[in-house]
């Protein structure tokens, strides 16, 4: 009788134990996440070298020149699902450097994209807001060096300055001034890359590889004269430039 007790302890301890193991083993399972974190990783380049504000670079033809700001707006950011309805990125601005790659978008569902598209520039009623209203941490916020046109009440959506060489050879001085300040409602354009698939993986932030490349963007620009514009004061300059953008972009 004492052993059939012992007995019956023991299963009873054993039973109690595995109930309390596979609690233990069902309560540690994650349940799988519906949104992840989803981010434009960007490389900035020129030619095949990445921007920076120290090196020498070459355009396409071979001359010399330099880049002291190269920034750009992108917006109206949309993603595609897979049965192409759409996904807009509220809200979202981003404000590109050289010397920052990552760019969160915030959390997206999970699941799978045809692809997305986006404006580099921004839409009318953000290009005529004020900057001052906005926190410093905000990318409309007042920058330094400025990226905003206070006496056109408007944002500079593409904005690159540095100096070049200018000489018929191509062997001289890298020291004259260039700049290209391109903004205005009309200039805004949408860059679309709705067939370039990728997915949202459950428990993985994902990051969606692009890159501009500031050699494209300038391919038919004649740096030894077409040096200079604030849009308006050089309408055709800044349209050439502004509709190179989308060869520019390249998924990665």
């Amino acid at each position: 009788m004492k052993n059939i007790f012992r007995l019956t302890s023991v299963i009873f301890t054993l039973t109690v134990l595995s109930f309390t193991a596979c609690k233990k083993d069902t309560a540690e399972e994650p349940t799988p996440s519906t949104e992840q974190n989803l981010s434009f990783h960007l490389h900035s380049k020129v030619g095949t070298h990445e921007a920076n504000y120290d090196s020498t670079f070459l355009t396409a033809s071979g001359r010399q020149f330099t880049v002291t700001d190269y920034r750009m707006y992108i917006s109206n950011i949309v993603l595609i699902k897979n049965d192409g309805s759409e996904l807009p990125i509220t809200g979202k601005v981003l404000l590109t450097n050289p010397e920052t790659e990552e760019y969160s978008l915030g959390m997206v569902p999970v699941g799978n994209y045809k692809g997305f598209k986006f404006i580099l520039g921004l839409d009318s009623t953000t290009n005529h807001s004020d900057p001052s209203t906005y926190a410093s941490s905000d990318p409309l916020s007042v920058q330094t060096p400025s990226i905003h046109w206070s006496w056109n009440s408007g944002y500079i959506f593409w904005k690159v300055e540095g100096k070049v060489d200018t000489t018929v050879a191509q062997n001289g001085p890298v020291v004259v001034d260039y700049f290209y300040h391109i903004g205005m409602d009309s200039f805004k354009r949408n860059i679309d890359f709705s067939t370039e698939a990728f997915s949202v993986v459950s428990g993985q932030d994902q990051l969606v590889h692009l890159a501009f490349n500031l050699n494209e963007a300038l391919s038919n620009v004649d740096m030894t004269s077409e040096l200079m514009t604030h849009t308006m004061d050089n309408l055709p300059l800044a349209t050439k430039i502004a509709n190179n953008w989308q060869a520019a972009f390249s998924v990665e």
